[in-house]
């Protein structure tokens, strides 16, 4: 549950980021699947 709502405030602060072009689409994406692979369950 705990790793559920980490990704969730992750993909939160990266939305702010690319709302505020600090990041780019292809960043955006490249950090989702990052995030997605260490906050996902074992």
């Amino acid at each position: 549950m705990k790793k559920s709502i980490d990704y969730m405030l992750s993909v939160s602060l990266l939305k702010q980021l690319k709302s505020q072009n600090l990041i780019t689409d292809e960043e955006f994406a490249e950090i989702d699947l990052l995030n997605k692979k260490s906050f996902k369950s074992p």
